[in-house]
């Protein structure tokens, strides 16, 4: 082989062995890659494991609040929370004697009215406007007084507000005082209003439960008049009375009559005799 024929052989050698280291440089590169590649997937499957701060669209399906409800068409309104009212204490009540004295000007003496001996004071707890609870007071007939105590429980668990119960004796016998100031009562020595005729409150057999809200109309009369609003009786104000109320059926088991259904309405009126 002459001199140049060997620096081509040399040449061509290098050459080859050049390609080769290059070739194979190249095949471990794209093996790096791929090895890259598949680490990355995994990362991201393991963001999504658990104990990750990050969740996939699936997760956060389960994970979010509870979706606001469909109102009407073009609203939205969030979720009603669930309230639950606060249980109330139990119910009290107890019964009583009671004398001229403690009965004040609400009894007279040799009117015809019952006598303190055959009366009886109730006092019950009630719920009032506040939603608060708070304790009244009321004079019946001695052989009411047990159903009365009874009656005011199912009120008092109805949760049935009442402004206030005490005797007429606190506004000096005041029928129109009383019910002005939305005063459940029951004794008051005295007549129906323009009639000599002696009310069945005067024997302890009627009972006016929040007489502002629930009051007497006859035609364009309505007593109190204070009352004028409430003589609409498609108003269901708390407090108020209609027919069928668990409020009234309360009465109406044990005895008691309502006025509401009469022709002349007196809604705040429960008796025992039906007038």
């Amino acid at each position: 082989m002459t001199p140049l024929q060997r620096r081509v052989a040399v040449a061509t050698a290098a050459a080859v062995a050049v390609l080769l280291v290059i070739a194979a440089v190249v095949t471990i590169g794209d093996d790096g890659n791929d090895d890259v590649a598949t680490s990355g997937s995994s990362s991201t499957v393991d963001d999504t494991q658990p104990g990750s701060s990050e969740t996939s669209d699936s997760d956060a399906a389960t994970t979010t609040d509870t979706p606001a409800t469909t109102g009407p068409p073009g609203t939205t309104t969030a979720p009603t929370p669930t309230t639950t009212r606060k249980p109330l204490p139990p119910y009290r009540s107890s019964i009583e004697p009671v004398t001229a004295e403690q009965l004040g000007s609400s009894y007279t003496a040799g009117r015809g009215c019952t006598e303190p001996e055959a009366l009886r004071a109730v006092n019950v707890t009630h719920v009032g406007y506040d939603g608060a609870v708070h304790d009244g007071r009321i004079i019946v007939a001695t052989d009411r007084a047990e159903a009365v105590a009874a009656i005011f429980g199912e009120l008092y668990v109805l949760g049935f507000p009442i402004e206030r119960i005490v005797p007429v004796d606190a506004y000096g016998a005041d029928d129109q005082a009383s019910m002005r100031a939305n005063n459940t009562s029951g004794y008051n020595c005295r007549t129906v209003a323009g009639t000599s005729k002696l009310s069945n409150h005067a024997f302890g057999l009627a009972i006016d439960v929040n007489p502002l809200y629930n009051p007497y109309v006859r035609g364009s009369t309505v007593d109190p008049p204070e009352g004028r609003p409430w003589a609409d009786r498609t108003r269901q104000d708390p407090g108020m009375l209609h027919g069928g109320d668990p409020a009234v059926e309360a009465f109406e088991r044990r005895g008691w009559k309502w006025g509401g259904y009469w022709s002349n309405s007196d809604y705040q009126h429960f008796s025992t005799t039906g007038t």
